[in-house]
């Protein structure tokens, strides 16, 4: 359980990070050119496509170590 909880941590801080990094992203190219801004929203997307990944991740995280209680506590 504590490779899980470590990966999971690992899961969420990256998760923070690229929240953070798409947030800072959409507030730049609010402010630049429109040569500038489609190479943000390209980077945009890439950031939101690995965000998504990121979250599926968790979800299947969640879903194994529910699994593993459900199956301790029906006798392994």
């Amino acid at each position: 359980m504590k490779i899980i909880d470590e990966y999971r941590q690992n899961l969420v801080a990256e998760l923070i990070e690229n929240s953070a990094n798409i947030d800072l992203l959409v507030v730049k190219s609010r402010q630049v050119s429109v040569e500038m801004k489609y190479s943000i929203d390209q980077t945009l997307e890439e950031l939101r496509v690995k965000l998504r990944e990121i979250t599926a991740k968790l979800h299947e995280l969640e879903g194994v170590a529910s699994n593993s209680w459900e199956n301790i506590g029906g006798g392994g």
